[in-house]
């Protein structure tokens, strides 16, 4: 292996051989996820909401938008639109909340809080608002100093907040409070 660019031969197998591998009766996959299966019988039982008086917004931490990327190290120039990151939300929460178009909001959530600009956006429902993912990094300016743009999203993430299976936090339903900044 080491002696040549070649590679080496570890096993040989006949097609025919191959169901000998799967070590269930019958040769067959079983299907059911007993895990899966759990989850499945209590969803009768499980909260359908997960808001609260405390928490009422539904935020999208990690929106995909036109200029976004994953928080790939890059300088911020190359975004044509929403330079800031700005947080998203519906016309009908801006008046509830007091927020206006351009200006600072606070975001708060179980993990975190953080500050973004208000965009108002109609196509976002009541109740729900979104920041976009990428931002967040602290990036170094002209000067030799470093300045962050947007918000840092496992800021604002809790991990225990997640997919029982998976694990993966469930960035795209965090429950939020948002005012003015």
């Amino acid at each position: 292996m080491l002696g040549g660019r070649s590679g080496i031969t570890f096993t040989e197998d006949e097609y025919a051989d191959a169901w000998n591998y799967v070590p269930h009766p019958g040769h067959r996959i079983p299907l059911p996820i007993p895990e899966l299966l759990l989850l499945l019988a209590d969803l009768d039982t499980t909260r359908a909401v997960h808001t609260s008086d405390d928490f009422p917004i539904v935020l999208a931490a990690g929106q995909r938008r036109a200029f976004t990327a994953n928080t790939i190290f890059r300088d911020n120039t190359w975004r044509k639109r929403d330079q800031q990151g700005t947080l998203r939300v519906s016309p009908h929460d801006a008046e509830q909340l007091g927020l206006s178009n351009g200006a600072p909001a606070q975001i708060t959530t179980s993990r975190g809080t953080a500050q973004a600009v208000v965009e108002i956006d109609d196509r976002l429902q009541p109740g729900h608002a979104a920041l976009p993912n990428g931002f967040g990094l602290d990036l170094p300016t002209a000067s030799g100093e470093t300045e962050r743009t947007g918000v840092a999203l496992n800021t604002l993430t809790d991990l225990t907040w997640r997919d029982p299976i998976a694990g993966t936090p469930w960035h795209k339903h965090v429950p939020a409070r948002i005012q003015p900044a």
